[in-house]
């Protein structure tokens, strides 16, 4: 009964383990893709703003403007959530170093506290700041699509072939003949 008890411990060790080694490589994944569409976002609506939406007649340019600053506080704020967290993986490190396991139980749940904050406040910005420039591009577009006034094809002139008789002028002579 023990060998199947440890048996079954160590599955559950083992799950437990590739658990927490799948929540290691998610984390990675949400800063690198956060960064990736922060940037990625701020650096086309900057660099084809002109093409987008004409600067000159653009309304509600606050609205731009502060996607790009929320855009820029997600790329800072998560930047500042991954130093923090080295530095905190530091410091669990020295705990566990000069045997101070009870420190480290109550100060990894409070660390990692303070950096889920710092990755939903980076999320949030994301999210906002890209419904921004969203909000922004579509009132816009609207907006300048509505000014512009429709043109219609005109249709082509067919190119005359060969000889035709040339069109009679437009008064006629009369048909009684003079005397």
């Amino acid at each position: 009964m023990s060998k199947k008890k440890d048996s079954i411990k160590k599955e559950w060790i083992e799950f437990r383990n590739s658990v927490y080694e799948t929540k290691s490589k998610s984390q990675d994944d949400f800063e690198k893709y956060i960064n990736i569409i922060a940037s990625g976002g701020l650096g086309i609506t900057i660099a084809f703003f002109d093409r987008i939406v004409q600067i000159d007649k653009a309304i509600y340019l606050w609205i731009i403007v502060s996607g790009w600053l929320l855009l820029a506080i997600t790329l800072l704020v998560n930047l500042l959530s991954h130093f923090k967290s080295v530095h905190y993986m530091e410091l669990t490190i020295s705990e566990i170093n000069d045997k101070k396991y009870e420190e480290v139980f109550t100060n990894v749940e409070e660390r990692n506290k303070i950096i889920n904050r710092f990755n939903l406040i980076s999320l949030a910005s994301l999210i906002i700041g890209v419904l921004a420039i969203i909000i922004f591009v579509t009132i816009n577009l609207y907006i300048m699509s509505n000014d512009r006034k429709p043109v219609y094809p005109q249709k082509p002139v067919p190119e005359e072939k060969g000889r035709k008789i040339p069109s009679p002028p437009v008064s006629r002579p009369s048909n009684t003949p003079k005397k």
